[in-house]
């Protein structure tokens, strides 16, 4: 019966532990990754544009740039507007991909 409370104790923690690690969004803390984890999970991927499934252009940009996705594309996630402005603050030319950029004045 001595041992009761530190096994209550060890109990809890574990599961603390659990509920923390499962709370942590895909991608940690970078917003960036965490708008790509979205588009990998709805199943966009690198290369498919031709199928309407491309990670950056039928995804990423469109969740990002603001711009509605091509008419063959698959349907975006739903993904916070403020993880998106999150995202554009620290990394204003994540999803571009090799676009023409305008030059900042």
């Amino acid at each position: 019966m001595r041992h009761l409370p530190s096994l209550v104790v060890s109990a809890a923690l574990a599961c603390l532990v659990t509920f923390a690690a499962q709370a942590q969004p895909a991608g940690g803390g970078n917003p960036c990754r965490q708008i790509r984890a979205a588009c990998e999970q709805a199943g966009f991927k690198q290369g498919a544009v031709k199928e309407g499934n491309g990670l950056i252009v039928d995804c990423i940009r469109p969740l990002v740039q603001g711009t509605p996705p091509r008419p063959n594309a698959l349907a975006l996630p739903q993904v916070d507007p403020q993880l998106v402005e999150a995202c554009k603050q620290r990394n204003p030319s994540f999803g571009l991909g090799k676009q023409k950029q305008e030059p900042k004045q």
